[in-house]
């Protein structure tokens, strides 16, 4: 069931980049190596922080359950703050 979710959210959130692109007044021609790009650079962008993240959350998930703990409430908490703040911005600003 999680990949459906991913697999919805994740075409949403593609939508939502393609109406982006579309706004920018690009010509239809080009638009689809524009999206394939912005994709590639996002995707290349996300392995960079992972592979920068992963060692810290090991290193730091070995230090015991308090330490698991606050990792995973205080990372959510930011990671929701980060993304109320973007959705409010775009709806709104």
């Amino acid at each position: 069931m999680r990949w459906a979710i991913a697999f919805i959210f994740g075409l949403v959130h593609g939508f939502g980049f393609a109406s982006v692109l579309v706004e920018a007044g690009l010509p239809t021609e080009r638009l689809v190596q524009a999206l394939f790009g912005f994709n590639i650079g996002v995707e290349l962008g996300q392995l960079m922080v992972v592979a920068f993240i992963w060692p810290l959350l090991r290193f730091a998930l070995r230090r015991g359950e308090a330490w698991r703990f606050a990792i995973l409430n205080y990372g959510s908490a930011a990671t929701l703050a980060v993304g109320v703040f973007w959705f409010v911005s775009r709806a709104f600003g």
